[in-house]
């Protein structure tokens, strides 16, 4: 069953501002390095002092942050697709109607709370205790 006109437009205005949030945060780290070097080079955040490590750790953490950020642009366009497509409220794994609850929560979550458990178990994400 498609969601309702009201939930449509609330998920689509709550993707445009997440997506617009995070290509803002992008900007501003990327724009924000007045070097010619890019950010994410080692090189990047070495003084005079500073020792390659530090540098190399810093640089660490920028690439892995760049690469979170782009996972979670693929993901608000993804839903952004299936909001228009009419395919946004159903479990891609089972078909099932996704909550509203749980849309409006996340509302790039693609799987129903079930799915999402059996998933987690499987891959062993979950947050709970790993011992």
């Amino acid at each position: 069953m498609p969601i309702s006109a009201e939930l449509h437009e609330e998920l689509g205005k709550r993707l445009r501002q997440s997506r617009e949030a995070l290509t803002a945060t992008i900007r501003a780290r990327t724009d924000g390095d007045t070097d010619d070097r890019p950010a994410i080079s080692p090189n990047a955040h070495m003084g005079q002092n500073d020792d390659a490590p530090a540098g190399e750790m810093l640089s660490h953490n920028e690439e892995h942050l760049a690469e979170h950020e782009s996972n979670m642009l693929h993901d608000i366009d993804a839903a952004i697709g299936r909001l228009e497509s009419g395919g946004i409220g159903v479990c891609v794994v089972c078909g099932c109607e996704i909550p509203e609850a749980r849309l409006l929560a996340t509302p790039t979550v693609q799987t129903c709370v079930q799915c999402q458990e059996r998933i987690e178990k499987e891959q062993h994400t979950g947050r709970g205790p790993t011992l």
